[in-house]
């Protein structure tokens, strides 16, 4: 199994939550002797999946962005979730947009599969896609 078959098991495992997601939320390491594993799996994760962190940006009615964003990238997608806000996977990058609970704002993230130069470029994108859209009246 290679790492991005594993890494696809591990999101599973945890309803698809990024691996980043999963390393922050996992349990220490037994002993200090094996502490030393946990940030050599973190190093290497964040090496396989370069990731723009959360990105927060005010919205009063997420909703129709949501609809506009997935008939953009519906085509393309590989795979394609809308139980909580916006999750869109490609091949090669897969970014997520979620909405805030407690106030009208939605968070962005984007990954990419081991590739630290198309993360900043698929970011660039995603957000002009989302701060130039205005909503149909």
């Amino acid at each position: 199994m290679n790492i991005a078959q594993h890494s696809t098991e591990i999101e599973r495992e945890v309803d698809n939550l990024g691996v980043m997601s999963w390393l922050s939320r996992h349990q220490p390491l037994p002993s200090a002797n094996e502490s030393w594993l946990g940030t050599i799996l973190l190093v290497e994760r964040i090496g396989v999946f370069p990731a723009s962190g959360d990105i927060r940006r005010p919205m009063r009615d997420p909703y129709p962005l949501l609809a506009h964003l997935k008939q953009l990238y519906g085509e393309q997608a590989l795979e394609m979730d809308d139980r909580d806000g916006l999750k869109v996977i490609f091949s090669d990058w897969r970014f997520r947009v979620r909405l805030c609970c407690n106030d009208p704002a939605i968070i962005i993230n984007v990954e990419t599969r081991c590739d630290t130069r198309l993360m900043p470029q698929k970011l660039d994108e995603l957000l002009d896609q989302i701060d130039n859209f205005a909503p149909a009246k």
